[in-house]
């Protein structure tokens, strides 16, 4: 076999035109994998399907042609570095080149061009890790806070039916933390709730589906991660318990520093 030239490569999904030039390649989203393609002219367009009427036209500040430099440089690189290695066979060229080039085309796709799509853009195979955040907490742990609100409900005077239930939202960039709207409520256990969220200042949010386009963020909608406590148990909570979460009560309210008379107020039967 003949020595490998990797300069006799040229750089894959590449198009050149008399002035224009153009990269194709694609991504994948976590449904679907779509093509995509840039050119020099400062356009783009991505396919859905095979049918060329189904496709998004964008606009894009990328300099294809420096891109293509980029990509060529790499795939020559890759390829002189595997040839020294062992003897390469065209298949393992081509597929060196492919490969090669398909990365580096997609993880521009998702770096420099989803981003400035018009909204709603895609959602990213790899991006799991931002696509929400766990329910935590700036002071303390979930589970402390958790444990908190288990007292306030378990020392209410009067609980609703064994089916309420004490729902409080975590802070997000938009709403801040606090009782929710869906949630059973008392001016005792708002008050509560509010010297809770302001001591333990619990965050997190998730993103629910609203019945829009799996790929694009406008088919979801963010919301507030929560935690529920309900009443059934606490319903049959004998009263020599509600005494002792009351005494428990007393000794946080007093840790979080809260006002003597606000403790005496909130935990008097």
């Amino acid at each position: 076999m003949k020595p490998i030239n990797p300069n006799s490569f040229n750089t894959p999904s590449a198009c050149c035109g008399e002035n224009l030039f153009v990269l194709k390649s694609g991504f994948s989203t976590e449904d679907n994998r779509y093509k995509f393609e840039l050119k020099s002219d400062g356009t783009g367009k991505i396919y859905y399907s095979d049918f060329s009427d189904d496709s998004e036209d964008f606009l894009h500040e990328a300099d294809v042609k420096a891109l293509a430099g980029e990509i060529k440089k790499a795939v020559r690189s890759e390829i002189s570095l595997q040839s020294e290695r062992n003897e390469l066979e065209n298949a393992e060229i081509e597929s060196i080149r492919e490969e090669t080039a398909s990365e580096m085309l997609e993880e521009f796709f998702w770096e420099e061009i989803n981003g400035m799509l018009e909204d709603p853009f895609f959602r990213s195979f790899y991006d799991d890790s931002e696509w929400g955040e766990e329910l935590s907490c700036e002071r303390g742990t979930a589970a402390e806070f958790e444990a908190f609100l288990e007292l306030c409900v378990l020392t209410e005077r009067e609980l609703g039916s064994a089916d309420d239930y004490l729902l409080v939202e975590a802070e997000t960039e938009c709403e801040e933390a606090g009782l929710s709207d869906c949630s059973y409520h008392t001016e005792r256990l708002e008050e509560l709730v509010g010297i809770a969220c302001k001591y333990f200042k619990p965050s997190g949010f998730r993103y629910d589906y609203n019945d829009g386009c799996y790929d694009r963020f406008s088919g979801y909608s963010t919301s507030s991660e929560s935690i529920c406590i309900s009443f059934e148990e606490c319903s049959k909570t004998p009263a020599r318990e509600k005494m002792n979460a009351m005494i428990k009560l007393k000794d946080k309210l007093a840790e979080m520093k809260v006002p003597s008379e606000i403790i005496q107020r909130l935990t008097a039967f």
